[in-house]
């Protein structure tokens, strides 16, 4: 959700709902990287309209559509969540034990070692 706050006041302006896909909600207008459309919508009559929104600074515009583009893979994200069902408890219970077998390796030779040392 895009929300629009009268800068003066702090009450709400406008709301435009983010769904899918983006280019419904916000779009950008085609001669500049700062400017953008965006659909607002009144959730108690679901009437729309259009507003323009301009940054004066490019790192602003860009924050904006990093944010818009994280919200994008978020939603996606929340789409492919697999469903594991409910968690198994895999602890010991108590008196329980697990017996590991680890097989043991021959010691190194001293080859190494020796070849390692400077001859005087």
């Amino acid at each position: 959700m895009i929300v629009l706050n009268d800068s003066l006041s702090g009450t709400l302006f406008a709301e435009a709902p983010v769904s899918e896909p983006l280019e419904k909600c916000v779009e950008p207008v085609t001669d500049s990287s700062r400017y953008f459309v965006i659909r607002v919508e009144d959730t108690s009559s679901k009437q729309h309209a259009f507003i323009g929104i301009g940054f004066s600074d490019r790192s602003q515009s860009f924050d904006f559509n990093v944010a818009l583009r994280d919200n994008e893979k978020h939603v996606e994200r929340e789409e492919k969540k697999i469903d594991w069902g409910p968690m198994k408890d895999l602890s010991l219970k108590a008196g329980e034990t697990i017996k590991v077998n680890i097989p043991r390796t021959k010691a190194p030779s001293n080859t190494t070692a020796a070849a390692a040392q400077p001859s005087s």
